[in-house]
């Protein structure tokens, strides 16, 4: 007015760009969770996991760490989980990162194929067909019914599913077969979900454990809530002295009746309430010892006056030298704690072995150690006697890995899946023909074209042979 311009200033939350929608934010998180270089990367990192978890003994002693790698080597390795890989919360949260890429991926990709493979794609247009990568055209003799009905037998019998349609100035056929072929893919790989999603339900809710048990012993399995007894333990060996197998007879106990008795070999487990026991290992034991044989010494003349061979916690008498012995303890290599003032034995290593032996001598009674290397190193002031220990046999023990995984149908379920889907993947290809049958001057026209999405050059071969059994329709 009055020719001046007027200038209208927009508020300043109307010049604001649009915020990012939930719709946004939806696609940018399934291009996120369906991305190739996220499935890569999970994959890398999971094999180098692996390869941790392979190279690093699992679930092991901590003198068996220590011993190979070191103390500050072990206190490493349980801050990071590398002594029990596949049960911490950052390969937890790898695998179901995986699981969620692969739905993702599923869910993004497969609806499409799938749609694609249903429709049944009858009303198309003949530059439809001669734009297909597989084409050909070639006169016919009849009439397009007659044509049309032949050609749709002849796919028949090539195992095509066949629909057509037939129009005053032309007719249409559409073939397809092998579908599963498409299916198998995607169910390849949906099953590396399903084979995931069961490691998870075991990692979560089952467990792992290794037992060290000794023939006659009972032992109380709290998350099975009963009691498997170790009834017997051998090995048995090859006529050249090598070890052949190893071998346990246990037994299950509820409320102090025998449930099951099994012998178990290295691949035949005893499986009770979904728990596995799975014959491991063996060796001899680092706590106890079947016998020990003790010389005894006079102290005078350090003459060996008797030798005597004792039972594991059991009292001997030696009358003829008013004698009382026993075993009473054993350690395979000697350690003392001189804070809590304990014995232990630093490693599972017969290095040092020693005995804690009981001698009752009159109305006398010491508990002296003896140890087998270093056989005048503690002397009994009391007695008249010393003692040597001049050998003994250690008492063997049935390493028993114990394993509750209720996951692991449903691996088995993802490792059917699996099978299945690279199977119909690998030999059954999807497979999709359209003929476009057009009346002319002297019979018809049959323009054919054909797409697979996998093995072309057999394609090509049936779709060459194809070609000349139409030609010859109208013979």
């Amino acid at each position: 007015m009055n020719g001046r311009q007027q200038i209208v200033v927009e508020p300043e939350a109307d010049r604001r760009s649009p915020g990012l929608g939930w719709q946004e934010i939806q696609t940018e998180l399934v291009t996120f969770f369906a991305s190739i270089k996220l499935a890569m990367f999970l994959f890398i990192v999971l094999a180098i996991t692996a390869t941790i978890g392979t190279v690093i003994q699992q679930g092991e002693r901590p003198e068996v760490y220590i011993k190979e790698y070191g103390e500050e080597a072990y206190r490493w390795f349980l801050r990071l989980g590398f002594t029990d890989v596949y049960h911490t919360w950052w390969f937890t949260s790898l695998l179901a990162l995986l699981c969620i890429n692969s739905l993702t991926c599923f869910y993004k990709r497969f609806p499409a194929v799938w749609r694609s493979m249903r429709q049944d794609k009858v009303n198309v247009s003949l530059p439809f067909i001669k734009n297909l990568k597989h084409t050909f055209e070639v006169p016919v003799s009849g009439t397009k019914e007659q044509v049309a009905e032949g050609l749709a037998q002849l796919l028949a019998e090539k195992g095509y599913r066949v629909l057509a349609k037939n129009q005053p100035d032309e007719a249409t056929v559409y073939a397809t077969k092998g579908i599963v072929g498409r299916v198998g893919a995607h169910m390849a790989h949906l099953s590396a979900t399903v084979i995931v999603l069961g490691g998870l339900i075991g990692s979560l809710y089952g467990f792992q454990e290794f037992g060290v048990c000794l023939e006659g012993q009972t032992y109380h399995i709290p998350k099975g809530n009963f009691d498997l007894h170790v009834d017997k333990f051998w090995i048995d060996y090859h006529d050249n002295g090598a070890v052949k197998s190893y071998n346990s007879t246990l037994t299950v106990l509820e409320q102090g009746q025998k449930v099951v008795t099994k012998t178990i070999t290295v691949n035949d487990p005893l499986v009770h309430k979904g728990i596995w026991f799975y014959q491991s290992s063996y060796g001899d034991a680092w706590d106890r010892v079947e016998k020990a044989r003790i010389n005894i010494k006079e102290k005078e003349t350090d003459k060996v006056v008797g030798t005597v061979d004792l039972d594991w916690q059991k009292e001997t008498a030696v009358d003829q030298l008013g004698l009382k012995l026993a075993v009473m303890d054993f350690v395979a290599d000697f350690g003392f704690n001189s804070a809590e003032k304990k014995v232990y034995s630093k490693t599972v290593e017969h290095a040092n072995p020693a005995i804690r032996l009981a001698v009752t001598e009159g109305q006398v009674k010491t508990t002296p150690w003896i140890f087998y290397h270093y056989p005048d190193l503690f002397d009994i002031k009391e007695s008249k006697y010393s003692f040597e220990l001049v050998g003994y046999q250690p008492m063997k023990f049935t390493g028993l890995q114990i394993t509750k995984d209720p996951g692991v149908n449903i691996v088995w379920i993802g490792s059917t899946m699996i099978v299945v889907g690279i199977t119909l993947s690998s030999f059954i290809y999807h497979r999709r023909l359209w003929a476009k049958i057009i009346p002319g001057e002297r019979g018809v026209t049959v323009h054919v074209g054909g797409t697979t999405h996998k093995s072309q050059i057999d394609f090509q071969k049936e779709f060459r042979k194809l070609s000349e059994r139409i030609q010859k329709l109208g013979v």
